[in-house]
């Protein structure tokens, strides 16, 4: 960053004293070319005036022309002065000392660059009145370009020598600046990966990198919750999928042992089984991370009446020999939620297995999709729940004494939580017919258009 910074400033900074070189010769020049035509009206007044004035000619230009410049200067360049006195029919009628005796030129007034003998001049034509002499002044153009370059470089080559003390201030400021944001990267390579630990914790960030630390911190906090999250999920996988996993090499080897077709057919049986509940247990813990506290509300346009009839025939294909069925009750026109399709296909399909697990399979599940208030809801006709059970049932891998089959506990876990990234909740009431559970899931319609 120095190298931009200091390359930067050095173009800059040489274009502007280029700048100041040309505008100051610039400057010098209309000077010089004022005292010129100074010097010639004051030449034409003498003359003017008598001869005794026309004898002092040569002294009073280089008086005149010196005047306003120091020292070794102005001798240099009253030395390159000449003027010349012309009659109207082309006579020299005076000349200053080392003048030529050629005209300067020919114009009659103003300003012109000539050569004459083989010498550059700035010359200027004073006005005359009619049947005057025509006064022409002149200076060396070299000596005007030689005291305006010096004039001019004079006042630009400090203004370059002051270039490398300026790069040596921003240098220094620079790498000043820097301080802060090289502690902070030290800070930041001393973090320990394991804790991810905040770095306010290593004291008061400087003033100048305070937003920096910030936001890193928010980065710290955001990356813990990730780890945090993915270490519970190993330690829910590792943990659940053990049993399952090892039911499954048991029966596998009663299988490849069974001394008879109907052994082998029931143990292969138990293996298809102990599979699609290791499947419904990966699923599940899958929604669950993926879906977890942090996660951000989905925002898509669903037909929630297409999502519970896809999970209905999801589940009614997976549970062919359940006698009882599965009734649907859709609303008569289409229901609209903003939200996740496959998280809410996933949350009903966990609360239908659930009532398929613990249910009556003598009698029918009903599921049923109000639109006002919005909420659906999934009877079964099974032992019901305790009130004390209720709030217990909702925990991770928790499950009451004496429950049938061979469930993980995160049905209702699960659905809670696809339930309250939808801004709604699941509540479990007894059945109104006496016997059995309601699950009612209560969620936020869509906002209205218009």
């Amino acid at each position: 960053m120095f190298w931009i910074i200091g390359g930067t400033l050095a173009l800059v900074w040489t274009v502007a004293a280029a700048w100041i070189f040309v505008s100051l010769r610039a400057e010098v020049n209309e000077v010089l070319d004022t005292k010129l035509a100074e010097s010639a009206h004051m030449v034409q007044n003498l003359w003017e005036e008598g001869a005794a004035a026309r004898d002092s000619l040569a002294g009073i230009l280089g008086a005149r022309e010196g005047k306003g410049l120091a020292g070794r200067r102005s001798e240099e360049l009253a030395e390159g002065m000449a003027c010349q006195v012309w009659s109207l029919d082309g006579e020299l009628l005076s000349r200053s000392d080392g003048a030529p005796e050629r005209p300067l030129g020919q114009l009659s007034r103003g300003f012109a660059d000539v050569s004459a003998q083989g010498t550059d001049w700035r010359i200027f034509a004073a006005k005359a009145e009619e049947g005057a002499p025509r006064v022409l002044v002149g200076e060396r153009q070299a000596l005007r370009d030689r005291l305006a370059n010096r004039i001019a470089a004079g006042l630009s080559i400090p203004f370059l020598l002051a270039l490398p003390a300026l790069a040596l201030a921003i240098g220094f400021a620079v790498r000043r600046g820097l301080i802060p944001l090289r502690e902070a990267t030290e800070r930041v390579e001393c973090l320990d990966t394991e804790s991810l630990e905040s770095l306010d914790d290593s004291g008061p960030a400087p003033r100048e990198v305070a937003p920096l630390m910030g936001a890193i911190d928010g980065l710290l906090v955001r990356l813990r919750h990730t780890v945090a999250r993915e270490r519970r999920f190993l330690a829910d996988a590792a943990h659940q999928l053990r049993t399952p996993l090892a039911a499954l090499r048991t029966q596998a080897q009663v299988a490849r042992e069974a001394p008879d077709k109907e052994t082998r057919e029931r143990a292969l049986d138990q293996v298809v089984r102990g599979t699609d509940r290791a499947d419904r247990l990966m699923r599940q813990l899958l929604t669950l991370a993926r879906f977890d506290e942090d996660a951000e509300h989905p925002d898509q346009d669903v037909d929630l009446g297409s999502v519970v009839a896809d999970a209905v025939a999801a589940v009614r294909r997976e549970n062919e020999p359940f006698a009882g069925g599965i009734e649907l009750h859709p609303p008569d026109h289409p229901v609209r939620i903003r939200g996740d399709g496959p998280a809410l296909e996933e949350m009903v399909r966990n609360l239908l297995e659930n009532a398929v697990q613990y249910g009556s399979s003598e009698r029918p599940i009903s599921v049923r999709l109000e639109a006002s208030p919005l909420r659906v809801t999934i009877t079964d006709h099974g032992p019901g729940l305790p009130p004390e059970e209720r709030k217990r049932v909702m925990e991770r891998f928790y499950r009451p004494e004496g429950s049938p089959g061979s469930g993980s506990g995160l049905g209702l876990p699960v659905a809670n939580r696809m339930a309250a990234l939808h801004g709604g909740r699941v509540r479990l009431e007894v059945n109104p017919e006496g016997h059995g559970l309601m699950v009612v899931v209560d969620l936020a319609p869509a906002p209205s258009k218009g």
